[in-house]
């Protein structure tokens, strides 16, 4: 009996949270503009840039959701490409990894996406790796915090080229 009268209680809480839970919530930190947001992600890719010497680089930048109905908050993120060396380009990942390391950012609590790294600083999460498509560049991905909430559903074009703002 109060086991029956522990799992009613349990689901009347669950059906209540779940009822008045209305997409992402921001909690306590306060709202973004998208400069803010885009400032947060391209003064990082320039830290990362500088600190680990990545050299023909190339980048881009664009609003995400983070959500799965592409509605907001968003969060800025770049796009990396950058040159790696002929023969042991998994050797110079692990030195990227190394300067970012020595410049504040730490190990993320999940691995890294395609056998790569995953770094974090200041509300910013980097992942890079060799790009699988072409082995001569590597490619890293830089997002910031969800905390956009501007309408980006129908941003045109949807990626930015950033690639001058980086040195």
């Amino acid at each position: 009996m109060l086991a029956a009268l522990m799992l009613s209680l349990v689901l009347g809480f669950a059906f209540i949270v779940i009822n008045t839970s209305h997409g992402v919530q921001l909690g306590a930190a306060a709202p973004m503009t998208d400069e803010q947001s885009l400032k947060q992600v391209v003064d990082s890719a320039r830290q990362i840039v500088d600190a680990a010497q990545l050299r023909e680089v190339n980048g881009s930048s664009v609003f995400l959701s983070c959500t799965s109905l592409h509605d907001p908050p968003y969060q800025a993120a770049v796009y990396l490409n950058f040159l790696l060396p002929e023969t042991n380009s998994v050797k110079r990942i692990r030195e990227i990894g190394a300067a970012m390391l020595a410049h504040g950012w730490q190990q993320a609590p999940s691995l890294g996406e395609h056998f790569g790294m995953k770094l974090t600083k200041d509300g910013v999460t980097s992942t890079f790796h060799e790009n699988p498509d072409d082995p001569r560049f590597g490619t890293m991905r830089i997002y910031g915090e969800c905390r956009n909430t501007s309408d980006h559903h129908n941003d045109n074009p949807a990626f930015t080229d950033i690639t001058r703002q980086l040195s």
